[in-house]
């Protein structure tokens, strides 16, 4: 589906109904998966070289994900006006902004344009694009674990792709809501999920479906060196699942009321799941896991 057709769609309906159909649609299509999970044994855990050589071939690589000039600035245009309607009654009055795990920091540098200010974190700094420093954003290369910003600094907090990535989620979490003021909002908006069919991030060398957890670690390293691949940096992923991510949320819930709510499934590949059931049901009792690859929450914090 192109660009234009996605954007012609969200006009048309309501994303809450978009995310609910997609659901309802998750649920039928992976009953008869869910149900040969639930029966299956938990052996054996792991699938062996010769087969992940054979599903490697079933599987292209992935188009690369754009990073020039204009698809960087097109991506952030788009968020940040996401970030605004989400706030629509209340934009005007909901002024500083701050964003975790910026990367290049174009979404900052479209709300910096749109006449907010904005201060954007990373752990390192050389994805920072300087178009983002010419608007002013105020880029700062900072752990989101150890914010170095007074309490109750920021109207917003936001962050896009960073909380699969992050090592400790719950600190991060933690941070956001000292730094946010009374009444600001935090919004997070990731994945792919760990436990996701492309939850390892590794499609640039693995290209199979839920390669974590079809295959150990050392395996699919072997697999990179004797085919001349990119070696896989598990450290990139923190492994939370989405059980773990609901349960953070509900620690929360004295001090953030959740707004909006969106769990997107990627039910793409769930013949994997048919076919080695035990490889799965070995990892996770919680077929949502496996079928849930987003999730994207707005708080509104409430108290201190």
């Amino acid at each position: 589906m192109n660009r234009k057709l996605k954007s012609t769609i969200k006009k048309l309906i309501p994303k809450p109904a978009i995310v609910k159909l997609l659901n309802i649609h998750s649920q039928i299509k992976s009953q008869t998966a869910r149900k040969i999970f639930e029966q299956a044994p938990e052996t054996p855990i792991w699938l062996d070289f010769k087969i992940l050589q054979k599903l490697q071939q079933h599987y292209p690589f992935p188009p690369k994900y754009g990073y020039d000039p204009q698809s960087l600035e097109q991506r952030g245009k788009e968020r940040a006006s996401s970030i605004l309607n989400s706030i629509r009654s209340e934009r005007k009055d909901i002024k500083t902004f701050l964003e975790l795990g910026c990367w290049d920091g174009m979404v900052s540098c479209a709300l910096q344009r749109m006449g907010k200010v904005t201060t954007a974190i990373d752990n390192r700094s050389e994805g920072f694009d300087k178009r983002t420093v010419r608007e002013g954003v105020k880029l700062l290369q900072m752990d989101a674990a150890n914010l170095q910003f007074e309490d109750e600094s920021f109207d917003y907090v936001s962050s896009y792709d960073s909380f699969e990535h992050f090592v400790y989620p719950d600190i991060v979490l933690k941070e956001a809501v000292r730094v946010v003021k009374t009444g600001g909002y935090i919004h997070l908006a990731f994945g792919p999920l760990y436990m996701s069919p492309l939850g390892l991030h590794a499609y640039r060398s693995i290209t199979v479906p839920y390669c974590q957890l079809l295959f150990p670690k050392e395996l699919l390293q072997d697999f990179t060196k004797v085919n001349g691949l990119n070696p896989i940096d598990f450290a990139q992923v923190n492994g939370w699942t989405l059980e773990n991510f609901r349960t953070l949320w509900n620690r929360y819930t004295k001090k953030l009321n959740k707004i909006k709510y969106y769990e997107r499934p990627n039910v793409s590949h769930l013949d994997l799941i048919k076919k080695y059931p035990s490889c799965f049901k070995s990892k996770t009792k919680c077929f949502d896991n496996l079928i849930i690859a987003y999730t994207e929450v707005l708080f509104k914090k409430i108290s201190q």
